[in-house]
This record gives C-alpha cells, sequence and structure tokens, in this order.
C-alpha cells in the first residue's frame, strides 16, 4: 500500500512520530514519541522544580531563571516537533 508523504506530515504535526508509524517505521515513530513526551516532562518538572524551590517570590530566581529554562525548554520542543514533521514527510518522499 502506498503512503502519502502529506497525511504522514500532517500525522507528526498533531502528535509527533506518528507520521513515521504511518510511513512503517515504527520503531523510528516510536523513539520520536518518546522524545517528546521526555521533552514535555522535563519543561514541566523544570518549571515547577524551580518556581517552587525560591524562598522569595519576586526574587531573581523565582522568575527569571525558571521562565529563561522553560522558554529554552520550548524553543526545543517546538524544533523537536518541526524535525519530527519534516522527517516524516522526507521519509516518505524517498520511499515514492
Amino acid at each position: 500500500m502506498k503512503r502519502n508523504r502529506y497525511v504522514a506530515g500532517f500525522l507528526s504535526l498533531l502528535v509527533p512520530g506518528l507520521g513515521q508509524i504511518y510511513g512503517g517505521s515504527g520503531a523510528r515513530g516510536a523513539t520520536i514519541l518518546a522524545g517528546a513526551i521526555v521533552i514535555g516532562n522535563l519543561n514541566l518538572i523544570f518549571l515547577l522544580l524551580f518556581a517552587g524551590a525560591a524562598p522569595d517570590p519576586g526574587s531573581l530566581w523565582a522568575y527569571w531563571i525558571p521562565r529563561a529554562g522553560h522558554d529554552l525548554l520550548s524553543v526545543w520542543s517546538i524544533v523537536f516537533w518541526i524535525w519530527a514533521v519534516v522527517g516524516a514527510y522526507l521519509y516518505l518522499r524517498g520511499k515514492s
């Protein structure tokens, strides 16, 4: 059965790794999905741990450091997600 590369890209846009699984690379898709889950959880854990650890809510530690870490992890999450979408599209492009 021939797979559509646009569908694979769209599926990876919905859930990272789903396009690779649709395209026939289940192990690669599962790895990408696991990576997305790890990155998302690290982002949440980082924000909760450091925001709750500050003794003074108005201090630099309480606001700017957790925010900078959260923003950095958010950028990496977006880059990772775009990489997954493009990877799913290109994987099927090479198979056609």
